[in-house]
C-alpha cells in the first residue's frame, strides 16, 4: 500500500515591508509655498512600493 501524501499549504506571500501588508503609509500633507511650507496634517495614501496590493511588486 502506498504512503498517504498530506497536503501542501503554500507560503505566505511576503508583506511589502513599507506599508507592513496594509496597503496604506501616512504621508504628511503640507500648506504654503517655499520657505513658509508648513506642515498641516497626516493623510493616509497608497503605498507607492505596492501600489495597495500588499505584497512587494
Amino acid at each position: 500500500m502506498a504512503a498517504r501524501k498530506t497536503a501542501r499549504t503554500k507560503p505566505a506571500p511576503p508583506k511589502c515591508s513599507a506599508c507592513a501588508g496594509d496597503g496604506w503609509v501616512r504621508e504628511t500633507h503640507t500648506v504654503g509655498r517655499g520657505r513658509k511650507s508648513r506642515p498641516a496634517g497626516e493623510v493616509e495614501v497608497l503605498c507607492p512600493t505596492c501600489l495597495g496590493s500588499g505584497t512587494p511588486a
